[in-house]
């Protein structure tokens, strides 16, 4: 399938300033393609265009053509779309039909009416070629985020379609599902298929990658071969607030698991454990988070670290052992007063009208010039008036992170901060965490993400294994 966008232009109903302007771009059958670029470039709305979201289900009345094998793509049914194109979102919850992965694999199958052993036969091959029969059966609200993730990549592979639209399919994986996922990924280059990514973690695409194209502002900037991208050095790639090409693990400063605790720590947990739906997610736990350090947490897909931070600020309760708050024992009560949270989800957290109001959301009236100043700090400002939910997601993410900038807590707590953030914001983002932990703030980060890990870990601390 041959793909042509020709003087394309969109604006979302909220933004004057548009989307995308004056788009020219064709890809070829088979060609693998990357969009770049900073968070609300216009990445994500390119990826809407060709599934037909734009303006099927969000506002706005696009210009120009979008021609799929020269029939433009309003003469498309939906059904034919999207049988031809398969999607994952930058955010896996907002595309899941179903409450148990099987039957959210299969769901397009059905769809298409697929008989019922041929539909079996492909749940197997597809959960055994992407390594998914530990997730077979489940509960998907159950689910991490990385394990979310990878049923959405699944629910797609097995449609098998002709194009690939991935939006930040990397997010919430681990470092061994990302490796997983790169595999997959050439295996799709190599049967022919054509691959259209969006995305900030760069470097398991280098190998791959055909063409990128570079977007700033929601104007084509710069194009690139693969050639050329692959020869570009880290400092090259961070002019244009890109990450690196190339994977380089960090400097970890490990701590073990079950070391016995700091009594100095802010935080100290003892002998602790949780249990959700009758399973246990974290067993027998030891650890200190000392004040003014930034404790990174890694761990596999689904190890409890989410679970982890859901315990210490008080939204979730533990089953054994203690949870110590300045060497006592803490009530729930007072974990979630000394607490504040940044989830994997931000949509889950934002709550107000405007982007302003989000920030000075019960704290005290004269708090507005302290909001706008962080909105700059975050390169947020200029969007202080739009509502939230019209931000792209890695917008969404710095104003979760503004407002734990805004709330006094001592006890900061941060889930894939830097998941839709490109090299610039994420960088910032180190920056500003470091200078909260200079003031005696305990941040603990809960990341898979390695180069922010580089940038600002005090400590790294493995969980579950």
């Amino acid at each position: 399938m041959n793909i042509e966008l020709k003087n394309v232009s969109f604006a979302y109903p909220e933004n004057e300033k548009g989307a995308l302007k004056d788009i020219n771009l064709e890809i070829k059958q088979g060609e693998f393609v990357l969009l770049a670029g900073s968070s609300g470039c216009g990445k994500t709305t390119i990826t809407r265009i060709l599934n037909g979201l734009v303006p099927g289900f969000y506002n706005g009345k696009p210009e120009g053509n979008v021609l799929l094998d020269g029939r433009n793509i309003s003469e498309y049914k939906s059904y034919e779309l999207s049988s031809r194109m398969g999607s994952v979102f930058q955010n896996p919850r907002t595309q899941f039909f179903n409450v148990d992965t099987d039957s959210e694999i299969t769901f397009g199958l059905e769809n298409a009416g697929i008989k019922s052993a041929e539909i079996n036969s492909v749940l197997e091959n597809v959960t055994g070629e992407l390594g998914l029969e530990n997730l077979r059966g489940r509960d998907i609200f159950k689910l991490s985020g990385g394990e979310k993730q990878k049923i959405a990549f699944a629910s797609v592979y097995a449609s098998n379609p002709e194009v690939y639209l991935l939006d930040e399919p990397s997010a919430n994986l681990d470092t061994e599902g990302i490796f997983e996922l790169q595999k997959v990924l050439r295996k799709i280059k190599d049967d022919g298929k054509t691959v259209i990514i969006a995305e900030h973690r760069l470097y398991y695409l280098t190998e791959f990658v055909d063409r990128v194209i570079y977007l700033k502002d929601g104007r084509i900037d710069k194009e690139f071969s693969g050639t050329e991208f692959r020869n570009m050095d880290s400092r090259q790639l961070n002019e244009l607030g890109l990450r690196t090409n190339s994977y380089s693990k960090g400097k970890e400063k490990y701590t073990k698991e079950y070391d016995l605790p700091d009594e100095r720590g802010m935080i100290v947990l003892k002998n602790m454990s949780v249990d959700l739906g009758g399973k246990r997610v974290i067993d027998n736990l030891n650890k200190s988070f000392e004040k003014g350090k930034i404790c990174c947490v890694i761990g596999k897909n689904g190890a409890g670290k989410s679970t982890l931070l859901r315990t210490i600020c008080g939204l979730v309760k533990k089953s054994e052992g203690s949870v110590l708050l300045n060497g006592r024992e803490a009530s729930l009560k007072q974990l979630k007063k000394s607490t504040f949270m940044v989830m994997q989800d931000v949509n889950y957290q934002l709550f107000a009208d405007s982007v302003l109001n989000e920030c000075v959301l019960g704290t005290h009236k004269n708090s507005i010039d302290t909001a706008e100043k962080i909105l700059d700090e975050m390169d947020l400002l200029e969007f202080k008036e739009r509502h939230p939910n019209t931000l792209s997601g890695g917008q969404k993410q710095r104003i979760a992170i503004a407002v734990s900038l805004m709330i006094d807590k001592d006890i900061l707590l941060f889930d894939e901060p830097t998941s839709g953030l490109d090299y610039r914001n994420m960088h910032k983002c180190a920056m500003l965490l470091k200078k909260l932990a200079a003031k005696g703030k305990t941040i603990i980060v809960v990341t898979h993400d390695e180069e922010f890990i580089e940038c600002c870990q005090d400590d790294v601390f493995r969980l579950g294994e």
